[in-house]
């Protein structure tokens, strides 16, 4: 006998298949990015956002701390993610978020 207990071979911890997991990270990755454009875009308040998806029996998952505001790599990260979608005009928001947060970013 091995030393790994093969039974629930295929699966994570949580007991889905690797492959249900990788969708529910990519769900869960999706919601977090665009619950946080939302809010960086004054589209929605976090409170706003919290009572909202707890209302509709959701969790408000953000991308970044909101009582802290995102970091610099946060912000890079949806906008690669964004990119990979082809979602353009959101990369083009975030970058000015970007610049007006982090001015010493900005290149001349």
């Amino acid at each position: 006998m091995g030393q790994w207990d093969d039974s629930n071979e295929g699966e994570t911890s949580s007991g889905l298949s690797e492959i249900e997991q990788m969708q529910l990270d990519a769900v869960l990755l999706e919601t977090a990015y665009d619950n946080s454009y939302l809010v960086l875009t004054d589209q929605i308040t976090f409170e706003d956002l919290m009572h909202k998806r707890f209302h509709d029996g959701h969790e408000a998952i953000m991308a970044y701390d909101p009582t802290n505001g995102p970091k610099l790599e946060e912000l890079t990260n949806m906008i690669s993610y964004y990119i990979e979608i082809e979602a353009y005009e959101r990369c083009a928001k975030i970058q000015k978020i970007i610049d007006n947060i982090f001015p010493e970013m900005i290149k001349e």
